[in-house]
Formats: structure tokens, C-alpha cells, sequence
């Protein structure tokens, strides 16, 4: 027999009451119009508005401004719900439905007035948005083996190309090179093709807005002109290897060809001229978020304070570049010495002058060649106390920490430390010219420096260096030859 318990009757009881309490409740719950046209106040705070216009009544009382969205019109509205039901029903999803729900905010439509059309109808540029991204993947990582330094690439460079519009120029066009190198190189696969056209219109345009900053530079845009320099020598250093802007680029095996050539030397004027740029703002940058780049910790003075009792007998683990340099560097310093010592300058009548040697002032013809050998001796030592000194962790010498104390040595800084004698005596236009010979023997073995650091910019260096060579042999002086022939086995290892 089924029956029911009191407890069970009590709760059944207690049931009802309560389902006829809330069904009470909800009959005497005040009813309103939902509406989606309330002022944008009263939305914020989720309060009924009267929608009365120009003013509610809720932000009169406020004493608050009131603003309404547009009102959708009605061919809108009424074509809206047919189409919504229509899709509900028809359950599938190949249906002419514009999908309403992409339909800007409200909120939008009060504000578009007032933002301007994009030139041409494009707002964004494929193209800078590649180059921009190559930048910070690979560009600004690439840029320095110091960690800080490396930050400054990474993070302060961009931050302040965010409010220098020439210095976004300049970034993107140091982007957009260093794509086009690795699609040179082949070690960039799949990507989209840059523009070089385009990369040199935001040079140009980086360059033009950087001169008109350089005349006016003062405290306040010493560190943006810094930075715009240092991305105009790394500009000027990776177009060394795109044929186009360097049309005697030719790759290593095609040298048998001997193409007639003039060498590219105005990357040296360039970076010659930056530190009197900002010569005067030393103190400035070195207060400020730039100062990585200007402080060297160890300078030239650390290295030049030998004696360094350590041998190169480690270099055998590391490139062997490097293992290739520290064993001859020094018999070239002195070969190139002896070679200098043997011509004699001019004097200034033009009599007694050594044949081949152009007709040019005392001084100009002595200390040129000589003055450059001396600092390049001073490099030299250097790059060897870098290479007797640079042990990691392990007590064993590596790439990476060789090449974070050259950095450390700014043995790159050698171009402004030439004299402008020896520029001049490299811009002689005479292919005959002895001393002029000797001057660029002397220039493949600086250009032997900047082919040991191993950045992505300064690859072209191995190849200027044969192209050098090919210059040098048309002299036919077996001397010079000779000379040429330590640098091209350091470029070529």
C-alpha cells in the first residue's frame, strides 16, 4: 500500500506555498519597454533612462552631460529580424545573413565623424607592418652582443622612433635591408618579397628628417639624433651588400671575371661624421636611456695595458678566423710598415719623386700612409689582447665571448680614428698611383677587422676585400700583391 508520510505531506505543503509566493511576486513585478536608446551615462550605470532629449532626466538631476547614440533607422530595423529568425530556422550556415553582429558599436558611431580617411583608402601598409616585425624578430636582436646594449636595439630605439616619425623611417628602413639580405643569402625562406624602392623612400625620408634634427640638436633631441646615427651607420654598412645600391657586390666565385669597378667609399664619410654629431652631448647621453651605447667599460685603455702573458693556444675551439689572424697579424703590420718605409714622399717641387707616385704635398704623401699604419697597429694590439683574454666560465675561449669584448674594445671605431689625409689619399682617381695602391692595401687590412665581429651588417667586408685585391693587381707591383695576399686569407677562411 502507497502512502504518504506527515514529513512528506509538510513538504509538499511548504512547495506550493512557496511556488505560489514567486508566481505572486512576478505578477506584480513592474513591467517596461526594453530599449537599446538610452543615453550613454545612464548605460555606464545601469539605470533606466527616460530617453529624454537633449538632457534625461536622469543626468539633469545629475547635473552630468548626456549624449544618445544615433537612432538605427527603420529599413535597418525591419530588414534585422526577418533575417535573424530566417537564419535560426533554416539551421545552416550558407545563408545570405549580412551578420549583423559585425555592425560597429553605438558607441562608435558618435566618433567616426571625427576620424580621418586613411590616405588612398589604405590604413595599413603590408609592406612597413614586414619590415616592422623583421625588426623585432631578428634586426634588433642581431645588432649588439652586449645585453644591454642590445636592449637599448631592442626597446629604447623603437620607443623613441614611436614620437620621431624620421626615426620610424630610419628603423624600418633598416629593417627592410636586412630582409632583403637574407632573401640575398637564402637564409630567410617563405617570406613575403620587400620593396627595395620602398625601403629607400623611408631612408630618404629618415635622412632628410634626421639632417633637419641634426642642425637644431640640443638636450632635448640628442638621444633621438643618437639613435637616428646609429641606424643610418647600420644602413649605410648593410647597403654594401645589396647590388643594386652597391653595383660592384659581385659574389666571391664570379672574381675570376675581374669586373672593372670603382670601390664604394662613401659608407667611411658617414661614419666618419657621427661622433661630431653628437660630440657635444656627451653628457647628455650619458645620463640617459642611450648610455650603453656610449659607455665602453673596457675601452682602449684596458686592452692597450699589457703586457697579456696568456697564449693563443685556445683559439683552436673557436672560429678559425680568429686562430688565422692572431698567428700573422703582426708580420703584416710589419710588412706593410717596410713597404711604406721604401717609398719615399715627394717633395714639393714634384722632383725626386718615386715613380708611380703621383705629385701630391710632403706631408700629404708621408704622414697619410704612415699615420694610418700606426692606428692600425693600435687596433691590431687590441684585437690580440681580445683574443688572449677572452675565457668564459669553463676556463676555455669561445666565439661569443671574443666577440663580446671586440665590442667591448670598439675596435669597429677605427674610421674615425684615420686622419683625413688618408681618406683623401683613398678618393685619388688614379688607378696607377702607388701611394694610393698602398693606402687601399692598408684599407683591406682594417676592412680584415670588421670581417672577425660576424654581425649580419658588416658581412659585405670579406667580399670588399677581394674586390680590393682585383683594384690592387691591376697596379702590377708583385710588392703590393704580396701585401694583399694575408688579408684575402682571412676574408676567404
Amino acid at each position: 500500500m502507497i502512502g504518504f508520510s506527515p514529513s512528506g505531506a509538510s513538504f509538499m505543503g511548504e512547495e506550493t506555498a512557496a511556488s505560489n509566493m514567486w508566481q505572486a511576486r512576478k505578477r506584480h513585478r513592474v513591467r517596461h519597454r526594453k530599449s537599446r536608446l538610452g543615453c550613454f551615462p545612464c548605460k555606464s550605470r545601469r539605470v533606466k533612462c527616460d530617453e529624454s532629449r537633449p538632457v534625461c532626466g536622469s543626468c539633469s538631476s545629475r547635473g552630468e552631460p548626456c549624449s544618445f547614440p544615433e537612432p538605427p533607422t527603420t529599413s535597418n530595423r525591419t530588414q534585422r529580424k526577418p533575417q535573424r529568425s530566417q537564419h535560426r530556422c533554416a539551421g545552416s550556415p550558407h545563408t545570405n545573413d549580412p551578420q549583423p553582429f559585425l555592425e560597429p558599436l553605438g558607441i562608435y558611431a558618435s566618433w567616426s565623424a571625427s576620424i580621418p580617411t586613411p590616405v588612398n583608402g589604405h590604413s595599413l601598409n603590408m609592406g612597413d607592418l614586414l619590415s616592422m616585425q623583421f625588426f623585432h624578430l631578428y634586426t634588433a636582436q642581431m645588432m649588439s652582443y652586449h645585453p644591454k646594449r642590445s636592449m637599448v636595439w631592442r626597446r629604447v630605439i623603437p620607443d623613441l622612433a614611436a614620437s620621431h616619425p624620421y626615426l620610424m623611417h630610419l628603423l624600418l628602413a633598416l629593417g627592410g635591408v636586412h630582409m632583403i639580405t637574407e632573401k640575398n643569402t637564402q637564409r630567410v625562406e617563405g617570406r613575403d618579397a620587400i620593396d627595395l624602392l620602398a625601403v629607400m623612400d623611408h631612408h630618404q625620408q629618415g635622412l632628410k628628417g634626421f639632417r633637419e634634427e641634426v642642425v637644431r640638436i640640443s638636450n632635448v633631441n640628442a638621444e633621438a639624433v643618437f639613435a637616428g646615427s646609429l641606424l643610418l651607420v647600420a644602413f649605410v654598412y648593410a647597403s654594401l651588400q645589396v647590388p643594386q645600391l652597391n653595383p660592384c657586390a659581385t659574389p666571391l666565385d664570379q672574381q675570376s671575371l675581374e669586373p672593372i669597378c670603382k670601390l664604394n667609399l662613401s659608407w667611411l664619410h658617414l661614419v666618419r661624421g657621427v661622433p661630431t654629431v653628437i660630440r657635444d652631448q656627451w653628457p647628455v647621453l650619458k645620463a640617459g636611456r642611450m648610455r650603453p651605447m656610449v659607455l665602453h667599460f673596457h675601452g682602449g685603455d684596458y686592452w692597450d695595458d699589457g703586457p697579456f702573458v696568456s697564449s693563443f693556444s685556445n683559439l683552436s675551439q673557436c672560429s678559425p678566423r680568429f686562430a688565422l689572424f692572431a698567428q700573422g697579424a703582426c708580420q703584416a703590420i710589419m710588412d706593410v710598415k717596410a713597404f711604406c718605409d721604401v717609398l719615399q714622399p715627394p717633395d714639393s717641387n714634384g722632383l725626386g719623386s718615386t715613380p708611380g707616385i703621383s705629385p701630391v704635398s710632403s706631408d700629404w704623401a708621408t704622414y697619410a700612409p704612415s699615420g694610418a699604419i700606426d692606428v692600425l697597429d693600435t687596433v691590431y694590439s687590441r684585437v690580440l689582447a681580445v683574443l688572449k683574454c677572452s675565457v668564459n666560465e669553463q676556463g676555455s675561449q669561445d666565439d661569443s665571448n671574443i666577440l663580446a669584448n671586440l665590442e667591448e674594445a670598439t675596435v669597429l671605431s677605427w674610421p674615425s680614428l684615420v686622419s683625413d689625409a688618408f681618406i683623401t689619399l683613398l678618393d685619388v682617381d688614379d688607378p696607377m698611383d702607388l701611394g694610393r695602391g698602398l693606402s687601399l692595401v692598408i684599407l683591406a687590412h682594417y676592412y680584415v677587422i670588421n670581417t672577425l665581429i660576424g654581425r649580419w651588417f658588416l658581412a659585405s667586408f670579406k667580399e670588399e676585400v677581394i674586390k680590393i685585391q682585383t683594384v690592387v693587381s691591376r697596379l702590377h707591383n708583385a710588392q703590393l700583391s704580396q701585401l694583399m695576399m694575408w688579408p684575402v686569407k682571412i676574408a676567404s677562411a
